[in-house]
């Protein structure tokens, strides 16, 4: 009868719902228990800059919650060239890891050394060292033991010893993970004077030169900062169908970010041709004292007598208030928006 029929669906339908939620749960609890596994996780932290010691005596994850500003922590593991790349995007962001209490801890599967992760010669505030190296790398195995140990990974636990984020074969997208996850616990602050240094001189220049046409729409001046080509990342929104104003559009009155202060400044070179930095922005009357931005700038030339010119430029909302809802990216062609869709609750994470 149909009133048979609506009921064997109406059980099915039951069932299926069951399954479903029983599967989730069964994921966070699987999740809670590799959360668990970290607590006796042990690293050395970087003493500042004045101690005679490089770093703090060993001490466990869980010791570590317990402190009055417990740290962030992102561990990363792979071969050398893996741990190279990722600490790339790592260092171009190294002083905002620093503003966030979040510190990197490097896994190699092949024996390397920091010395050839191609990292500055002195050690950076941010990088913090793996105690009891075999039982990181123990850990990481039981994270992914289908995964070879060339393979990389990472994973990221927030000051309560929560996943925030993991995953394998490739680094995210760092910015990203900062907007997201590692907001500032640092007060930030206008007056900041940034990086000092002749080695460096020449960048902080021109991310000078680039504010200053943006704040005052020197459009002239735009077009003679930024590389020809295009960016990637930019092309990438735009393939997708994203809209791109060209800079003509976000130079014009009420449109640009006058008045606008920008502080902080840190650089990063890869070499003599490339380079980043990075800054952070106050914008104008915005009707928020808090709302701050963080921006990463790339930097490009083909030989040491040239000038730096812009290749990409990115930013992201970066407050200890909110989540990065979106992200501003610039190259030569002018810029592109992207929003954040709407996140969904998961109940994965340390990578499966």
């Amino acid at each position: 009868t149909v009133g048979t029929i609506v009921s064997v669906l109406a059980g099915i339908s039951s069932f299926g719902l069951f399954f479903k939620e029983t599967r989730k749960r069964n994921r966070q609890l699987v999740r809670i228990e590799k959360e668990l596994n970290t607590g006796n996780l042990q690293l050395r932290l970087p003493m500042n800059a004045l101690s005679d010691q490089r770093f703090t005596k060993p001490a466990t994850l869980t010791q570590l919650k317990a402190l009055s500003n417990p740290p962030r922590i992102i561990s990363i593991c792979g071969s050398k060239e893996e741990l190279q790349e990722a600490l790339k995007g790592l260092s171009i962001l190294g002083k905002r890891l620093r503003q966030a209490t979040a510190f990197v801890v490097v896994i190699p599967t092949d024996g390397s050394k920091r010395p050839d992760w191609n990292l500055p010669a002195d050690y950076p505030g941010w990088l913090a060292e793996a105690h009891d190296l075999s039982s990181w790398q123990t850990y990481f195995d039981e994270l992914s033991p289908e995964e070879s140990n060339s393979q990389f990974r990472w994973f990221g636990l927030n000051s309560g010893g929560r996943s925030f984020g993991s995953g394998a074969g490739e680094s995210p997208e760092w910015l990203q993970v900062l907007g997201q996850h590692l907001r500032p616990t640092d007060i930030l602050d206008e007056n900041d004077g940034g990086i000092e240094g002749t080695n460096v001189e020449s960048v902080v220049k021109a991310q000078q030169n680039f504010y200053q046409a943006l704040t005052q729409g020197n459009l002239e001046e735009m077009i003679g900062i930024c590389s020809s080509e295009d960016a990637t990342p930019v092309s990438e929104v735009i393939e997708a169908g994203g809209r791109i104003d060209d800079w003509k559009a976000c130079l014009e009155d009420g449109a640009r970010p006058e008045g606008m202060v920008v502080s902080g400044s840190d650089v990063f070179i890869v070499s003599d041709t490339e380079a980043y930095s990075t800054v952070v922005e106050f914008p104008a009357n915005t009707g928020v004292d808090t709302a701050t931005l963080l921006a990463v700038q790339r930097w490009g030339r083909s030989s040491v007598s040239e000038d730096w010119q812009l290749q990409l430029h990115e930013t992201i909302p970066w407050s200890p208030e909110a989540k990065a809802q979106g992200t501003l990216r610039c190259d030569c062609r002018g810029c592109v928006a992207l929003t954040r869709s709407a996140e969904r609750r998961t109940f994965g994470g340390l990578i499966g």
